[in-house]
Parts: structure tokens; C-alpha cells; sequence
């Protein structure tokens, strides 16, 4: 398949630009977007991303050898996936423009089923690492919406509003991110996994390749025609901003030895870590070789 050509490549700004290119192939065959890739290689160029470097890659693997810290990263990819799904949710029932929300709406409903998936890896990677209390908590992660549900704002949400061409970049960029660390994270879970739990490892993973490959490619479509409206330098400048915004907080998450983390959920559920068992394995102090600055 052509969205395996990503896989078992390093990090760098080559699997960014491929990552786009693939995602867009796959979903609009023949497609260009010219305005839309003309203005992410900009940004590539401008402000060079933390998770387009091989140092990047280096981080996680090492990182990764550890048992317990890799199911912790798979609960906060679970929360990620739930909290971006409400997210999703509230700009869906706000869009004005009905394709955005129709589209919006599947995006909301692929990362609440996401959030299953990735509970889905953990129990299947780390069998007994999390108790059966602890799991149905975490089920409370995925919202549980589906197509056939209609769409509300979440109370107090302040993504309750009118998607615009900013809200479709920094969905953009966050998608590009996770595949980054999508093509990370399935060699490492590989080797976790026990060997009769590697074909369902392998299919939950192949089914989160071709949705977020889907989000990336249709966020980028809609960037590309709104931004026909938007003066050219403008719209350079927001991808430059957004790119390093993006970067800012992946290097913060670095700090921590997080991939993906969020601050919400650390608010939320600081004992997620003292949760998960040591049947995952010995808890080590993981500290990461340095990262080559990306300051300019």
C-alpha cells in the first residue's frame, strides 16, 4: 500500500513533505494543491520542526525500550484522541458551511473510536497492566460519538464556533505530528507485543494509518481553497506561526519525555502513571540522549 511507503523511515523534513503528499494522493488522487504545499514547505524551511529531525526519532526509541513508559504513552494517546474528538465535535455543530461539517463530524467520530483503539493497543501490548476498575475509567476517555448521533456543542467549549482556515491548519499540523509518531511507535510496539497478539496489533495499526492519512489529506484541501481568499503573505505567515506554535509545545513535551501528552490530562489524572501496573515492567529512570537545538 502506498501509505506504507511511510513506514520505518527516520524523522525528517523529507517524512513531513511525504506524509502530506501521500495523505493527499491517497484521498484526492491527482490532486496538487499547489497553495496549500507551497506554503507548508515554507514553514519547513522557516522554522524546521523537533519531530522532523532523526534526534527526534532517537528520543522516542530510547524512551521506548522501557515497558511502563510505552503503555503510559498509550493512554495519553487515548485521551489525546478523546479530547480532540470533543473538540471536533463542537466545531462540527457550529459549522456553517454544511461539508465542513460533515466532514468535521467523521473526524469526531474516527478519534472517539481512536481513543478505544489506542486502550485497545495497551491491553493487547501489555496484557495485566491495567486493572479492570482502572480500564473501564479509561473507556471514559472516548466520547463515544457516531455518525447517526446530532451534533451539539459540548457545554462551555470554546471550540463551540465557526471553523475557519486557522482551526483546518493546526488540525493539519497536529495530524502530521501524530503520523510522525505513528511511524515511531508501530516497530516499538512490535517488539512489546506478545507474538500472539501481533496480527490484531497490526490491524488496529493499519486502521489509525489510513484515518489519519484521511484527516490530513481533507485538512488540507480546506486550507488550500480558503486560503484562495486570504492575501498571500498572510496566509505564508499563519503557516510560519502555527508551525512554530506546534514547536513550542513539542519541545515543552520533550522536557517532560512525552510524546503527545497533554496538559489537560495531566490536570485530570495525575495518577495515571502510578496506575499503570508494573506487570508493563520495572519502573527505570529513562533519561533521553540531548536533542540538537532547532533554535534559530
Amino acid at each position: 500500500m502506498l501509505s506504507h511507503t511511510l513506514l520505518g523511515r527516520t524523522p525528517s523534513i523529507e517524512l513531513i513533505e511525504s506524509i502530506a503528499d501521500v495523505a493527499i494522493e491517497l484521498r484526492y488522487p491527482g490532486a496538487k494543491l499547489e497553495r496549500y504545499s507551497a506554503n507548508l514547505k515554507l514553514a519547513l524551511s522557516a522554522e524546521p520542526p523537533p519531530f522532523g529531525t532523526p534526534e527526534y526519532g532517537d528520543v522516542y526509541r530510547h524512551l521506548s525500550v522501557e515497558p511502563r513508559w510505552m503503555a503510559v504513552s498509550l493512554v495519553t494517546n487515548a485521551e489525546r484522541e478523546g479530547d480532540g474528538s470533543r473538540r471536533l465535535w463542537s466545531l462540527a455543530a457550529c459549522a456553517s458551511d454544511k461539508r465542513h461539517r460533515r466532514l468535521l463530524k467523521k473526524h469526531a467520530c474516527d478519534e472517539s473510536r481512536h481513543a478505544r483503539m489506542y486502550l485497545a493497543l495497551l491491553q493487547l501490548s501489555f496484557p495485566g497492566s491495567v486493572s479492570p476498575e482502572f480500564a473501564e475509567e479509561l473507556r471514559q476517555l472516548s466520547p463515544g460519538f457516531a455518525l447517526h448521533q446530532d451534533l451539539y456543542p459540548i457545554p462551555g467549549s470554546p471550540y463551540a464556533k465557526n471553523p475557519t482556515i486557522d482551526d483546518f491548519l493546526q488540525m493539519n499540523i497536529a495530524e502530521i505530528r501524530t503520523m510522525v509518531h505513528h511511524t515511531m511507535q508501530r516497530p516499538v510496539l512490535s517488539r512489546h507485543c506478545p507474538p500472539e497478539h501481533q496480527d490484531k496489533i497490526t490491524q488496529l495499526l493499519d486502521r489509525l494509518l489510513e484515518d489519519e492519512l484521511s484527516h490530513i489529506a481533507y485538512t488540507a484541501v480546506l486550507v488550500d481553497e480558503l486560503g484562495a481568499v486570504v492575501d498571500g503573505e498572510r496566509l505564508a505567515e499563519l503557516f510560519v506561526k502555527r508551525l512554530r506554535d506546534f514547536n513550542l509545545i513539542t519541545n515543552q513535551e520533550l522536557g517532560g519525555n512525552v510524546f503527545d501528552c497533554s496538559v489537560a490530562c495531566c490536570a485530570k489524572r495525575p495518577t495515571c502513571r502510578a496506575k499503570v501496573s508494573d506487570s508493563a515492567g520495572p519502573v527505570y529512570q529513562v533519561m533521553p540522549p540531548p536533542m540538537v537545538s532547532r533554535e534559530r
